[in-house]
């Protein structure tokens, strides 16, 4: 197989000449310039350099602030859980108390305990206070137990009516707040 063909040139007798173009010398300030223009070129990557580490810490700074509300936030939370816990607990406690404090002031306990540790028993007799609706003589009071009923039947009349109605709920307000705290407590 045959080569490619080549060109060749005939060698020309002497040195061959470098293609260089010649430069003009620079002035002397052209150094001058260029040392400003290099410490204008750092100026500006140090004010850059600066500006970036700002930026940087910056965002730490920011970043840092939210992961510690959001730590507080948490501990808060977990703070909020335990009290309603507490709350829940002392609630319960609370409404035992009152069931217990109910239970051991019935009359019939009270009485009992009365009985046997303080060697009391039963009264005589029972005597009832009643509030006259109007005036009271002196001879009403004095007199027999009808008499006192006579005045009481007229004083039933009018606005003792309704003094003796505000009397007998308020009674029986007061009756309930004291017999009845174990249904109080259990409303809760």
């Amino acid at each position: 197989m045959g080569q490619a063909a080549r060109r060749v040139e005939p060698r020309v007798a002497g040195r061959p000449q470098p293609r260089l173009r010649l430069i003009e010398p620079a002035p002397a300030t052209a150094g001058r310039d260029a040392r400003t223009r290099a410490r204008a070129e750092e100026a500006r990557a140090r004010a850059l350099f600066g500006t970036f580490l700002f930026v940087l810490v910056a965002f730490v700074a920011l970043g840092s602030v939210r992961v510690a509300l959001i730590v507080r936030a948490t501990e808060m939370s977990i703070s909020e859980t335990r009290l309603q816990a507490e709350i829940k607990a002392q609630r319960v406690e609370g409404d035992q108390l009152e069931v217990d404090r109910s239970s051991l002031s019935t009359p019939s306990r009270i009485e009992s305990i009365a009985s046997a540790t303080l060697q009391m028993g039963r009264p005589r007799s029972v005597r009832y206070i009643t509030l006259p609706g109007g005036e009271v003589t002196a001879t009403a009071e004095a007199s027999s137990p009808r008499a006192a009923a006579s005045v009481n039947a007229e004083s039933a009349r009018g606005l003792g009516a309704v003094i003796g109605a505000v009397l007998d709920m308020s009674a029986g307000e007061a009756q309930s707040l004291l017999v009845g705290e174990l249904g109080l407590a259990g409303s809760r």
